[in-house]
């Protein structure tokens, strides 16, 4: 029992310390990954509306540049006419709302297929 102590002791501390690391890790820097495709968003929704699984099992996750008309705006995001919502990354939306035709690069979330949207988060301006 004398022995036990020590060990246990020693691997509740070693547990405390990686569970700290993992929760005190730092997120990914999405406008910093190069972008793996370049969309305009009529082809995007396009291809999400005919092939669903294959494009969300091969896109999702990934960085990809969406090229399209604007048409509505907020503050959080724009939607790209036919059907492309994106967010942006925090600190990466315009001082004012966007018009005509944008460039936008993030991580490609999925297909709505209620909505028949594809959804991009993490997104920030192309130059």
């Amino acid at each position: 029992m004398k022995r036990a102590l020590p060990l246990l002791l020693a691997a509740a501390v070693a547990a405390a310390v990686v569970v700290h690391s993992m929760y005190n890790k730092p997120h990914k820097d999405y406008a910093q990954v190069e972008v793996a495709q370049t969309w305009t968003a009529s082809d995007l929704v396009q291809q999400f509306t005919a092939y669903p699984q294959e494009m969300q099992a091969q896109w999702q996750g990934q960085v990809v540049a969406v090229v399209g008309e604007v048409g509505s705006s907020s503050p959080q995001g724009v939607v790209l006419t036919p059907g492309v919502v994106v967010h942006y990354a925090e600190g990466e939306g315009p001082a004012d709302a966007p018009t005509g035709s944008v460039t936008l690069k993030g991580r490609l979330v999925g297909f709505d297929d209620l909505f028949g949207e594809v959804r991009i988060d993490q997104a920030s301006w192309m130059e």
